[in-house]
Order: structure tokens, then sequence, then C-alpha cells
């Protein structure tokens, strides 16, 4: 019979190399867990318009209105009821969309956080549009859609759509869903801005308070499609628990060695 001083180590290995095993595994399964989805829809909202400052809260995000022109508390965005053909008395609103969508007006901005501070998420899809200051306009493409993303970890990423060129038979622009390059969408953001140009060909106008032009970079987004990304933090928690755990087990198994 093998004496019980020359089982324990062999037992003593076995539990290690099962808790490596078993930790290894534990942060495979974190590392490749697919993020949590969110769709912001708007759905939830009414009719409504937007001051700069105000926000709307939609699955765990926070889209914030911006007034760039002036005090910051102008107006600056709205819901718009797709399906309501007098949301729009001058026309000019997207057209291709019979749901709930956000527009920024009077060449305002928004700005997508999640909803506690340098919390993360990463852009999927979204469908957008220019919108027009009245409607009945000719068929082009009037300036393009700007995006921000503020990086985790500090600096930012940018990209610029242009807008279709797409319209209805009453002259109003048509929704579509936006081509992003797959930098930008594997990009893990803190904060996440839309910003409307008028584009002549050369470079992006946006306009100010004095400019014949004021109130026309305007846009329609929807559909919004964001993945919540885990923070280091979190996840370097659930290690230590983990481990914490593993440690307890081993020294419970150590110990029944011992007894027997």
């Amino acid at each position: 019979m093998t004496p019980s001083f020359l089982k324990r180590p062999s037992r003593t290995l076995s539990g290690i190399s099962k808790l490596g095993l078993a930790m290894a595994g534990a942060i495979a399964l974190l590392g490749s867990a697919p993020a949590a989805a969110a769709v912001l829809t708007f759905e939830s909202q009414l009719p409504t318009v937007y001051a700069g400052g105000e926000t709307i809260d939609e699955n765990g995000f926070r889209l914030t209105a911006v007034d760039n022109l002036g005090d910051g508390t102008g107006l600056a965005g709205g819901t718009v009821n797709g399906s309501d053909p007098t949301s729009c008395a001058l026309g000019g609103c997207p057209s291709g969309n019979n749901t709930t969508f956000y527009v920024g007006v009077v060449d305002g901005s928004a700005v997508i956080t999640r909803n506690w501070s340098e919390a993360t998420f990463r852009l999927n899809g979204f469908d957008y549009s220019f919108m027009g200051p009245i409607g009945g306009l000719a068929p082009g493409s009037y300036g393009r859609l700007n995006l921000v993303g503020n990086l985790l970890g500090g600096g930012t990423i940018s990209t610029s759509l242009d807008f279709t060129s797409a319209f209805d038979n009453s002259g109003n622009p048509v929704f579509g869903p936006a081509a992003l390059a797959a930098d930008f969408m594997s990009a893990t953001l803190t904060s996440l801005s839309f910003r409307a140009c008028l584009f002549d060909g050369t470079s992006c106008i946006y306009p100010s308070l004095d400019s014949p032009l004021l109130g026309q970079a305007q846009f329609g987004i929807d559909n919004i499609n964001l993945a919540e990304v885990p923070e280091p933090g979190s996840m370097a928690l659930i290690g230590l628990g983990m481990g914490a755990l593993a440690l307890r087990r081993r020294k419970i198994a150590a110990s029944a060695t011992v007894t027997a």
C-alpha cells in the first residue's frame, strides 16, 4: 500500500490543476461573452421639443440635447411621430419612418452616454436622415452627419456620413441605415455626439447666429443600436471573487486530505 504521505502531493497538485482550469475557463467565458445590446427607438417618448441640457433616458442610456448657438438652453431637438403628418407643419421632416424618432434642430446636436459616469459602450449601427428647414426641396445631399466619440482611456474617434440624396415625392429626405467603418464600430466609447453640417463640397459649414444658413444643419436619428461594454474594474472584481471562492475550496480540500 502506498504510504499516505506520498498521496498528499498528488492530491494537492490535482486541486491546483483544477483551480487553474476553472479560473482559465471562467476568464475565457468573461472575455468571450457578448456585450449586452440596447436599441434607442424613442418609442417611450411623446412628441416633445427639447432645450439644450434636457435629456431622454431609455434602456440604460441617456441622450442629451445640445444648444450650439445660444446660451446653452435654447431649442436644440425634439421627438417626432413619423406616422403623424402634422408633426412638421412646414414639412422637411424625414420620411420612410413611421415610428418615433429624434431630430436635432436649429443646428443643435445630441450626445449619448450611459446612465452613470465613465460607463462604456460601442455603436453597432443606426438610421439617419437630413431634416430640411421646409418641405419641397429638390433631391440632393445637403450635408453630413458628424459623429465624435470619446474613447475609454482618452482621445477621440470621428467619422462623417453624407446625408442620402433620396427624397420622397413631397420633397422630404428619406431615412436610411448608416454605413459605419469597422474601426468606429469596435471603439469603446464613454460618449458619442451627433451633429449635422452643411457641406459645400470642400468643408463642413456650421451656421452661426448671424449666418443666412442659420437653422438648416438639422438631422434625424433612430434605432440607435448600442452595446454595453463591461468595465475593467467589474471584470477584476468578478475575478477576485472567483479567486477567493476557489482558495476557500482549496483550503477545505487540503484540510480533508490531512484528516484522511
